[in-house]
């Protein structure tokens, strides 16, 4: 929607539940195939921290290096009961897992700008979800208030809302039929079979993301 606004030609890289790890290796994999650059911009939806992304398989078949990707997800039943069984086997010290994916999420955050600025590739960013945070020590909030602050915000669409808590805002569901049992995903708390936007809400945060654009030239320069 964001490239029909621009007048430009769309390529989608994304793939379901597909986690940021994969996102930025593949990013990094196509722009350096790229001869020229010129007229490039980027839009990102920023993933689940907690979806830790596997390679499967290098593909090298279609004349472009690439990756096929398995994944297992940290706040699902079985990664969360793996990574507490590992964080009880370490007896060094203690794992402050929450801390852990909130500054991962930052640090892969500013890593696809650092790409991005690299290349001089205009772009912007916003998040789907976001971690929950925890009752972090002053250390901890002062190493989370320091990665925040290296955020581009004329390139990122609001730091303190996501598109999930947009959805649940307006309560434009793809199945609002309500489940017995709410799950958790990131910070929020979905009630329905199927918390996805139907296509008038992507239009609506569309919407958004063209006026943080406009009033930022977002997708038309970067520093």
């Amino acid at each position: 929607m964001l490239a029909e606004r621009l007048g430009a030609e769309s390529h989608n890289h994304c793939r379901d539940g597909a986690g940021n790890d994969s996102m930025i290796t593949e990013a990094m994999l196509w722009l350096a195939r790229q001869e020229d650059l010129r007229g490039v911009t980027a839009s990102v939806s920023v993933s689940n921290p907690y979806r830790h992304d596997m390679v499967s398989h290098l593909q090298l078949d279609t004349g472009e290096a690439g990756s096929r990707w398995g994944r297992w997800q940290a706040d699902r039943k079985q990664g969360a009961l793996t990574l507490r069984r590992m964080a009880k086997d370490d007896r060094s010290r203690p794992w402050n897992i929450r801390l852990t994916y909130h500054v991962r999420y930052l640090t892969q955050i500013l890593s696809l700008q650092n790409l991005f600025r690299s290349h001089g590739v205009p772009h912007i960013m916003w998040q789907v979800q976001r971690p929950r945070k925890g009752h972090y020590d002053t250390s901890a909030q002062a190493q989370i208030r320091m990665l925040e602050r290296q955020v581009d915000t004329r390139h990122f669409y609001r730091m303190d809302h996501t598109q999930l808590d947009f959805v649940n805002q307006t309560q434009q569901w793809t199945d609002p039929t309500p489940l017995e049992r709410p799950q958790t995903m990131g910070h929020a708390t979905v009630w329905v079979k199927d918390e996805h936007p139907v296509r008038q809400c992507n239009q609506q945060w569309t919407d958004l993301l063209w006026q943080h654009h406009l009033e930022n030239n977002s997708l038309s320069q970067v520093d």
